[in-house]
């Protein structure tokens, strides 16, 4: 029974709050005291390490205030042991005064952030003032005092009457490294000690620290360094003779150690500078000179600062440095990963399936509704398709209107007929209105490495593109042989564009519009020759150029060739008038009007000289959005003209909003005119729509002299077709 009631009544005190931390102090605290480096100079005893302020701030970081007990009474124990009841009891009395004091005021600023381990970014300053400076300081000052004003008697104390000592110094600069160097060591340990789990933590926490180009064997190689330096340095330091060569190996150690700091982080290199600490003082046996000996202490203090914000400023740094590389792989408007994270997740997988998703109309919405309707659509396209995805599948975006999507290894028809089905229900309800555009979907299998993933992109996207009108995902590996052929032959004709604005391979011609007041002008057409020397049309080489958004870059090539030919021609030709085909695309851009200005100014070319003709073959255009560069071009004294009116998009409802000079009539209408009513009618209700707006008229695709004579009947202002004037090249107008 006796038994019995012993083990019930430990296991109350071990359940305690006060428990643990009491009986870890009685039990630590004689060992720390031994582990406390105490030097005898000829004038008195001085400490170099004093551990037992570290072992109860360090109870004091892991208990809080259920460490006083034990703190207290390990305390008191000790004193007893060495000195007189009173003078134990007074200097008990004045270190848990001093403790608490510096506790108090370190949880107080601290808050509730008090716990957080010793290197914690943001708590760094508060833990050395209160506990690194604050805490040493008060108590040397207070026992000092109690010596000086002989409360406690000088012979049993390590402190002298005067306080002006190097002693004084020395055994303050004990204090000061001890609480500075040696607690985070003490930290860790009980931490451990409490919580099993919380040194896997602390050993994931160091190999975070660890700057990533570290290797195994420069670790290896430091250690070894490391422990030959301090092996020397305690054999040195047990040999009066030696005192030379070792003042000298110990200024090693500082690079050493400064090594760790930048390369291994602060969590290592605390533990480590803590335990060599340790070492060399236990072995620092030899009597030495009071100056020398403040001046090695001082360094070892000073070092140990140095080593502390050298580690926490180069992990904080690396931090900071791969914050930022994650964020650069995030797209910071739509919050999703981007291409670069896709580029990077390819070449860690073994083997992927990635899905494209392209949604062409999402463009001519984004431009009706705003982008903000486009960053709204993918964000919640992507939150509707994430339930179907597995552990480490992505969704990402892609610049446009377009989406790609991970999946784990070669997936199969099945789960990608899912994805279609998911993709195909979702709807987006904008501003009380239904939106569901076609969405194209390809995919394809790949293992790394992934050499051109913008080409591999671009056929998928084409795939994807087939998709639309094949209503099923396609693949790209065993896909469609047309649709291949057809992705191969628009990558070929990009190949070609590109080429021809490197290589100045664009031929400009001319086509007369025939005024019937005699104010004729020249249509511009561009053509391209192909490397076999062949001339395409437009027809052939701009769909490319406007999917792939080279619209400028071409638009920008035929305004300087027509402003060149204007000025070197000047003289021969002094009213000459050019109509230059702008695409759509161009007139969305923000400077475009004060980029063709400095094109006029640089030429010397009046702004009359040119009528810009707007089209889009696409069909989405949206002249609401680009009405403001209309109009600044008009103000410039630029004519502006509709083209192929009467067909796709171009419609009456332009001309509510659109302010322009000329209307030029589709030739789709004009060819038949004379064998269908309807054709008639149609030319003839444009004619008197564009009278009421005060509109010339051209009349496109003239293949006859009888088109001509009923064009003219009905008032037509300009004729173009190959009756009127057949193409010629550009410079054939002068005979250049």
């Amino acid at each position: 029974m006796f038994t019995g009631y012993n083990l019930s009544s430990f296991s109350r005190f071990r359940r305690s709050w006060w428990g643990i931390p009491l009986w870890l102090a009685l039990l630590l605290m004689p060992l720390s005291g031994a582990l406390s480096v105490k030097l005898q100079l000829p004038d008195g005893p001085v400490y170099l390490l004093f551990l037992p302020v570290t072992l109860a701030i360090a109870l004091l970081s892991v208990f809080d205030w259920a460490a006083l007990p034990g703190i207290a009474l390990s305390l008191l124990w000790r004193y007893l042991m060495v000195f007189s009841p009173g003078h134990a009891l007074i200097t008990s009395t004045l270190f848990i005064s001093c403790i608490s004091i510096c506790w108090l005021g370190y949880r107080i600023w601290a808050g509730r952030s008090w716990g957080a381990g010793p290197g914690m970014q943001g708590l760094g300053l508060m833990r050395l003032f209160w506990i690194g400076f604050f805490l040493p300081t008060l108590l040397v000052s207070l026992l000092q005092i109690m010596v000086t004003l002989g409360v406690v008697s000088a012979d049993t104390s390590i402190f002298n009457r005067n306080p002006l000592t190097l002693r004084t110094l020395i055994n303050y600069q004990a204090f000061l490294l001890s609480c500075v160097a040696v607690l985070p060591l003490y930290t860790m340990m009980l931490r451990c000690f409490r919580h099993p789990r919380y040194f896997s933590r602390q050993i994931n926490l160091l190999r975070q620290q660890i700057a990533e180009s570290v290797s195994a064997a420069e670790i290896k190689i430091w250690f070894f360094w490391l422990v030959s330096l301090v092996g020397l340095l305690m054999i040195l330091h047990s040999e009066l003779r030696n005192q030379a060569m070792g003042d000298f190996a110990l200024l090693l150690l500082l690079p050493t150690m400064l090594w760790s700091a930048a390369r291994f982080g602060y969590l290592f290199t605390a533990l480590a500078w803590a335990m060599v600490l340790i070492l060399l003082y236990q072995f620092h046996t030899r009597p030495e000179i009071s100056l020398h000996l403040a001046i090695n202490t001082s360094n070892l203090l000073v070092w140990s600062l140095i080593l502390y914000f050298t580690a926490v400023n180069g992990v904080r740094q690396r931090r900071l440095i791969k914050k930022s590389r994650a964020a650069a792989l995030v797209d910071p408007v739509v919050d999703l990963p981007n291409l670069r994270a896709l580029k990077v997740m390819l070449t860690q997988q073994a083997s992927s399936t990635l899905c494209f998703l392209r949604i062409p109309d999402l463009d001519r919405l984004s431009r009706t509704w705003g982008l903000d309707l486009r960053i709204e659509y993918k964000r919640r396209l992507a939150a509707h398709l994430q339930p179907l995805l597995d552990a480490n599948e992505v969704i990402y975006h892609l610049p446009g209107f377009a989406l790609a999507l991970r999946l784990n290894k070669a997936t199969y028809e099945d789960r990608i007929q899912q994805i279609s089905d998911r993709v195909n229900s979702y709807s987006l309800r904008w501003q009380g209105l239904p939106l569901q555009p076609d969405i194209g979907i390809s995919y394809c299998h790949v293992v790394p490495p992934v050499n051109n993933l913008p080409g591999l992109l671009g056929e998928l996207s084409e795939m994807a593109e087939f998709s639309l009108r094949s209503h099923q995902a396609e693949l790209l590996q065993l896909g469609n042989v047309n649709a291949q052929r057809h992705v191969k032959e628009k990558l070929a004709q990009l190949s070609e564009v590109q080429l021809a604005l490197d290589n100045e391979r664009f031929v400009m011609m001319a086509q007369r519009i025939e005024g019937l007041r005699g104010d004729d002008y020249h249509e511009l057409l561009l053509r391209l020759i192909d490397e076999q020397g062949e001339q395409l049309t437009p027809d052939r080489f701009l769909p490319v150029v406007q999917e792939f958004g080279l619209t400028w870059e071409v638009d920008r090539w035929v305004l300087e060739h027509a402003l060149s030919f204007i000025d070197r021609c000047r003289e021969s030709m002094p009213a000459m008038r050019f109509a230059v085909n702008i695409h759509a695309a161009t007139l969305y851009r923000p400077h475009f009007v004060n980029e063709l200005e400095r094109l006029l100014k640089s030429y010397q070319v009046e702004p009359w000289q040119l009528i810009m003709e707007i089209s889009e073959a696409t069909g989405t255009i949206d002249f609401t959005v680009c009405y403001r560069n209309i109009n600044r071009l008009r103000q410039m004294g630029c004519r502006i003209a509709i083209d192929n009116f009467g067909v796709g998009y171009a419609s009456y409802l332009q001309l509510k909003t659109l302010q322009a000079d000329i209307l030029k009539i589709d030739g789709s209408f004009i060819k038949n005119m004379l064998h269908s009513p309807l054709d008639y009618q149609i030319i003839e209700s444009i004619c008197r729509v564009a009278r009421l707006k005060r509109m010339q008229i051209v009349a496109e695709s003239v293949e006859s002299e009888a088109v001509a004579t009923a064009l003219r009947a009905l008032g037509v202002d300009y004729l173009q077709g190959f009756a009127i004037s057949e193409l010629q090249p550009l410079t054939s107008l002068v005979g250049e």
